[in-house]
């Protein structure tokens, strides 16, 4: 555990900031072959409109560019787009339940693209009645009672979770001082763990040992693979707001630059905090600041707690002057290709991610805010030196100064995006666990 006393260095890469082309409500902005073991459905659910009701005409408005980007990305409508996001914000409450419902013979749950972005819950062994029946109560009990299925898969996640969890300790000690390194993670969608060779770069002999070694130990279990790039860590530069504060901004200390995130409240008290990545404090612990839209540099605080080892990459900097700064639970969201300009941009709530579900991200450098979709869950890499575990992956893109940056959906907080293989496979510290370790909540707008 690191608190904000706790100094060491860390060489960060500084970029220079991009050309700001627009000024909008106060906010700087700038322009810029594994088949899966799951048999065929069991069975099938329907959605009723409790469960995901259209919006209102002021709540429309406020969430177009979400549904009108994944429309676009889905050659569908904007109703079917619609749909089919609701279905993915009802997603990790389902998983949460049918976990708990069938204990040992759960077998993940994700989003499957090819069958029209439906949620897949997979069942361990034989789905029969007693399976089915857990499945369709936790679906029913929140409102879904279409877009999911139910199919048979070979493997549960606990089994899948403890070999990942096994040959993560493993890539730990073999990537350390390492030049290329081994990851992996969780692909429900291939019932398997699935283990990534880099696509450049020479493995040393205790490297290719383990990959040996995991396909002899794990066998079906085991899913390889290959990525493109080195993951970094990412942190640098990027836009400005005028108060209120808010997740999506620049910040910076002594030369090195993240992201600021979500806004937060102490589980103890009425403090008042800002998230961001661990790995941005280390060496930089006292005062963080950000600009106004008229460039002026003002403080947002110190670093309270910081944590960048396998057990996570999050920090938070206490909100020195919160009656100034008076902080939102909002995020800047830039105009891109998958986005509306919005920055006021609500989080009404937070909670875990779901493979293959869409999510987004405002990172401080890359000039726009993208979205892209989970690809793995309960990832182990190496970046910076450290390992970390247990990290979310996916294809939204980012580049250097992005680190901290807010994951979200549907107004939902999802995480932090710490580091990234190349420009859009990259990885991001989960909120539940954030808030779980550094014993705060994100704020949430009513």
């Amino acid at each position: 555990m690191y608190y904000h006393h706790r100094k060491t260095t860390l060489s960060l890469q500084w970029l220079a900031i991009p050309a700001v082309t627009a000024l909008l409500s106060g906010c700087l902005t700038a322009d810029p072959d594994t088949e899966p073991s799951h048999e065929d459905s069991v069975s099938e659910g329907h959605l009723s409109p409790s469960g995901f009701s259209p919006l209102s005409s002021a709540t429309r408005a406020e969430k177009d560019w979400e549904v009108e980007g994944f429309a676009r990305e889905r050659g569908i409508s904007y109703a079917e787009a619609q749909q089919r996001l609701g279905w993915q914000t009802l997603a990790p409450e389902l998983e949460e339940l049918v976990s708990a419902g069938l204990g040992d013979q759960f077998g993940g749950t994700w989003i499957d693209a090819a069958r029209g972005d439906r949620i897949i819950v997979g069942v361990a062994g034989k789905a029969g009645t007693d399976a089915v029946a857990v499945v369709r109560d936790a679906a029913r009990k929140i409102g879904l009672t279409e877009g999911y299925d139910i199919v048979e898969v070979r493997h549960s996640m606990a089994e899948l979770e403890r070999a990942n969890d096994r040959l993560g300790d493993r890539i730990e000690k073999v990537n350390d001082g390492a030049d290329a390194t081994l990851t992996a993670g969780l692909r429900a969608d291939l019932n398997a763990v699935e283990l990534q060779v880099p696509a450049e770069g020479r493995l040393t002999d205790a490297q290719r040992d383990l990959v040996a070694a995991a396909r002899a130990e794990l066998g079906g279990v085991l899913a390889l693979g290959s990525y493109a790039g080195r993951a970094t860590a990412r942190a640098c530069v990027y836009p400005h707001c005028d108060p209120p504060l808010r997740g999506g901004i620049r910040i910076t200390n002594s030369g090195a630059g993240c992201t600021g995130a979500f806004i937060a409240k102490s589980k103890i008290d009425d403090v008042l905090y800002q998230f961001t990545a661990g790995h941005c404090a280390p060496g930089n612990v006292d005062d963080w600041s950000t600009r106004f839209t008229d460039k002026s540099s003002h403080v947002i605080g110190p670093v309270w707690h910081w944590e960048w080892h396998t057990g996570g990459d999050m920090a938070i900097l206490r909100i020195k002057n919160p009656g100034g700064w008076e902080p939102e639970p909002w995020v800047h969201v830039t105009s891109g290709p998958d986005t509306t300009t919005n920055t006021t941009y609500t989080i009404k709530s937070d909670h875990l991610s779901v493979l293959g579900m869409r999510i987004c991200t405002t990172g401080a450098f890359y000039g726009r805010s993208d979205c892209g979709y989970v690809t793995q869950l309960g990832v182990t890499a190496t970046y910076g030196g450290v390992t970390v575990r247990k990290l979310g992956r996916g294809s939204f893109c980012g580049t250097g100064g992005d680190s901290g940056a807010p994951m979200y959906a549907s107004h939902v907080a999802y995480g932090l995006q710490v580091a990234g293989y190349s420009e859009c496979d990259s990885l991001y510290q989960g909120i539940r666990a954030a808030e779980s370790v550094l014993n705060v909540n994100v704020l949430h707008a009513p």
